[in-house]
This record gives structure tokens, sequence and C-alpha cells, in this order.
């Protein structure tokens, strides 16, 4: 069995467990002016509309599958991830996250590297503070072992605004590629939409697919 259906297995025990607990499905969808990971457009800085479903049990396990267009020049239309985890409090003020995720790209050209790659992830946060991790044996086109650190801190404003800032570092050993990325968000709930402007830049040398951009996005919980 593939990796992809390892991680279809365990999502499928990981749902099928959840529904003998009181389950919590929800979905969520949103356009963007941008579609931005880890500071690098992945739409080739065109517009992007997202969504996804999740399942969460009272345990703290949870699974989904999230997907996105995308424009990477090759003929590549579209992203598609799917994640199994656990999250839970490990005290009142921290909480903790751990998981795995599959990163699927549908439809790739043949003679090229293969762009599908796995990640485990974790985090800890503490109120508005989250630190957490990311590591893949073999990132995105096979270019080998990959690890990506981050920060990210949130709090709350006057009048229901919020306000996020991030902050993350990329390494990947094989092609020697290191480079930080960092952002920060404004964001509004109105009525049932959910508002963001977003700064995004890095301290990489890319041909304009990594340089400082702003992106607006609209969201909405279903």
């Amino acid at each position: 069995m593939n990796k992809l259906g390892f991680a279809v297995l365990g999502g499928s025990l990981l749902l099928g467990a959840a529904t003998t607990e009181a389950a919590d499905i929800s979905g969520n969808v949103s356009l963007a002016t941008d579609y931005v990971y880890r500071g690098y457009s992945q739409t080739n800085e065109q517009p992007t509309i997202q969504g996804g479903f999740d399942v969460a049990g009272e345990s703290g396990l949870y699974g989904g599958v999230w997907a996105s267009n995308v424009e990477f020049g090759d003929g590549v239309p579209l992203e598609v991830d799917i994640y199994v985890g656990y999250g839970g409090d490990l005290t009142d003020d921290v909480s903790f996250d751990i998981g795995f995720i599959h990163y699927d790209y549908p439809d790739q050209p043949s003679g090229t590297p293969d762009s599908n790659f796995e990640e485990i992830y974790g985090s800890l946060g503490y109120e508005g503070l989250t630190v957490g991790f990311a590591y893949s044996n073999d990132f995105y086109a096979e270019t080998g072992t990959g690890t990506y650190l981050y920060v990210d801190y949130e709090l709350s404003l006057p009048n229901d605004f919020g306000l996020a800032f991030h902050y993350g570092m990329t390494d990947v050993d094989d092609i020697n590629w290191d480079y930080a990325d960092y952002s920060i968000g404004l964001s509004k709930a109105v009525a049932d939409l959910d508002v963001s402007l977003t700064w995004f830049d890095t301290d990489d040398n890319c041909m304009d697919l990594c340089d400082s951009r702003v992106v607006l996005g609209v969201s909405k919980s279903l």
C-alpha cells in the first residue's frame, strides 16, 4: 500500500472511531486573491478558491480533507490535502496538536519529479502563542528531508478585530534550501463571513513568487 493509501486508511479508521462518540462535522470555504504557502504563491499570484471538511471526536481525534486550485506552470491544477491528528489540552493554559498530512497533486505530468509528499506535524499553544514544526523525509518534488519551524501569535483588538503574527523557517537539506517567511494579518467577522487582509514576505531569493504581497481573503464556516 502506498503512503496515500495509509493516509486514507488511517483517516477512515479515525473517522470510524469518531462516529462511535459525539462527533463534530464542520466545513469551510474561502476565496482569496492569492494562495500563499510558507511565503510562496501557489497560484502564480492569481486568485484561489479553497474548501474542506473536518470530523472531530470528543476524544481529540480528528481528520479531514482540504483542496485548493494551484498553478505551478506544469499543468497541475489542484492540491488535495488529507490529514489525521490528535489534539487537546495539557493544562488549563497549554494545548497540543500532533498529526500526519498528505499533500496530493493529481494529474502530474509524466516524467517530472513526484510532487506528492507527506509531513508529520506538531504544536504547543499557550493563550495566543503557538510554536510548531513539520517534518518530511521526502519533501515536494523529491527534494529530500525538509523541516519547518514556526511561531504564531494572535490577539484580539477592539471592535472584534483580530491581529495575527507569523514567523517560519524552512530548511530542505538535500538541495541546501533554507529561508524565513513572515506575515501580519488583520481579520474581522462581518455578518457570517470572516474577512482578512494579510501581508506576506520572505528573505528568500526568488523570481517574484516569494516577494512581498498583500492578500485579501473571505471565508465562511459551514
